[in-house]
C-alpha cells in the first residue's frame, strides 16, 4: 500500500515533493513540444534533414509520374509551369495520402510533404488548363483525385481557391483572359543640340572676312590692303 506523504519521515518527503516537481516539469515540457508550431520557413527548411526517406520516396514518385505524363502528351514538359504543376500534383497527391501535412504558422495554414500550401491551389487549376495537361489520362485522374481531396479537406472555406476547385470539379471552371501585352515605350525623338559656339580665332577671323568683303568695292591705300590681307 502506498505511503501517504504525511506518513514519511521529513527526508523521504522532501524526496518525495523533488520527484513530483520533476515529474510535473516533464509533463508541462512535453505538452509544450506537442503544442509548439513552427513558421512556414522552419518547416520548409527542416523537412528534408527530419524526413530523408519521405524526401526519397516523394522524389522516385514524382519522376515516374512526369514520365508517364510526358509520354501519353507524346512531348517533353518544358515549360517551368507545367514542371510545376506536375511536381504539385505528385507531391501533395501522395502526401494527402500518406498524412504528410504539418500545421505552421506566418504564414498560418498546413503544407503538405513539406513544400506546398494545398489549400493554395488556384494557379495549379489554371495552369493545368492552360497546358492541356489533363490530356494525359494519368495526369487527369491524379489531378481530379487531388482535388477531390482538397475539396472535402479545405472545401468550407470562403476563399478563392476554394471556390475555382469546386467549379473545376463541377466543369464550370473558365481560365480567365491572359494579360494584354504592355504597349513598346514610343522612341523619343532626336534631340537637336545647338551648334557649338565658335572659338575666338574664327569670330575674329570671321569679321576680318567680312571687313574685307565691305571694303572690297572701295579704294584703299597699297599699304592698307596689304595689312588687311595680312602680308604687311
Amino acid at each position: 500500500m502506498k505511503k501517504r506523504i504525511a506518513d514519511l519521515s521529513p527526508e523521504e518527503q522532501e524526496k518525495a515533493r523533488a520527484y513530483n516537481r520533476a515529474q510535473k516539469a516533464m509533463s508541462r515540457a512535453k505538452q509544450k513540444a506537442t503544442r509548439y508550431v513552427p513558421t512556414a520557413s522552419e518547416a520548409f527548411d527542416g523537412y528534408a534533414a527530419n524526413h530523408p526517406d519521405r524526401i526519397k520516396e516523394l522524389d522516385v514518385y514524382v519522376k515516374d509520374f512526369a514520365a508517364k505524363v510526358s509520354k501519353e502528351l507524346g512531348r517533353e514538359l518544358g515549360s517551368i509551369e507545367e514542371e510545376f504543376v506536375i511536381d504539385r500534383v505528385a507531391r501533395c497527391v501522395l502526401g494527402l495520402k500518406q498524412g504528410w501535412v504539418e500545421e505552421v504558422m506566418e504564414p498560418f495554414g498546413e503544407i503538405v510533404s513539406g513544400k506546398y500550401f494545398a489549400d493554395v491551389s488556384g494557379d495549379m487549376v489554371e495552369s493545368a488548363n492552360r497546358h492541356g495537361l489533363k490530356q494525359s489520362s494519368t495526369f487527369a485522374a491524379t489531378y481530379r483525385e487531388l482535388l477531390e481531396m482538397l475539396d472535402k479537406r479545405y472545401g468550407h472555406e470562403r476563399t478563392e481557391d476554394a471556390a475555382i476547385i469546386r467549379a473545376e470539379l463541377a466543369g464550370t471552371y473558365a481560365l480567365p483572359p491572359l494579360p494584354e501585352p504592355k504597349p513598346e515605350p514610343k522612341p523619343e525623338p532626336p534631340k537637336i543640340q545647338d551648334p557649338p559656339l565658335p572659338s575666338v580665332t574664327e569670330i575674329l577671323y570671321e569679321g576680318r572676312i567680312k571687313t574685307l568683303e565691305l571694303l572690297q568695292s572701295q579704294t584703299l591705300p597699297p599699304e592698307a590692303r596689304r595689312y588687311l590681307d595680312g602680308t604687311l
